[in-house]
Formats: C-alpha cells, structure tokens, sequence
C-alpha cells in the first residue's frame, strides 16, 4: 500500500489514520528510526518504554477494532469445530490447484 504524505516545517511527519488504526497506534508511541541510504523506516521502538500491558477486554476491542466483525460472539468451543473444517477445505483447495 502507498500513501504519500509531507514533512512539516517542524519536521513532523503525519501517519494516515488508517494506518495508525490498522496497527492500533497511540499517541506518544515510540519510534525508532532507521535510515537505510534512500529510505526513512519507522519502526516501533524495541524500548519496552512507554508500552503498555493491555487487559484481556482491552486486547479485545483492539483486535476487533482492527478486523471490524461487528457479529454476534463466537464460543472457544465454536472456534475448536471450525478450524479442522477450515483446514480440510483449504488442503481441498491447494490440492485441486495441483
């Protein structure tokens, strides 16, 4: 994904909203900048400083922030049934591209 963006006179740089919603940034988040000759990387900071422990509520909503299923809840015990079924239907599926 491209996007384009400007350095301000004070050499600030802003992160489009969708990607700091996709990767659940926050503000005051470290970076680390690396710079590799023609490119600027920003990677989160390998620091534990400044992140958080989240709870398991918190993680949650984080996540369905992030996949946006606005659905009813699924069971531990409905997920467990789906995965062979999801597996068995992806080698069915590898297999017919052979």
């Amino acid at each position: 994904m491209n996007m384009q963006t400007k350095l301000s006179a004070k050499g600030q740089v802003v992160i489009p909203k969708d990607v700091r919603d996709r990767m659940c940034l926050e503000i005051g988040e470290a970076f680390d900048v690396v710079d590799r000759g023609n490119e600027i990387v920003l990677r989160r900071s390998s620091d534990a400083v400044g992140r958080r422990n989240l709870s398991v509520a918190e993680a949650s909503a984080a996540i369905r922030k992030i996949v946006n299923y606005t659905g009813p809840r699924i069971s531990d015990e409905e997920i467990a049934r789906a995965g062979p079924v999801m597996a068995a239907a992806e080698y069915d599926r590898l297999k017919q591209q052979q």
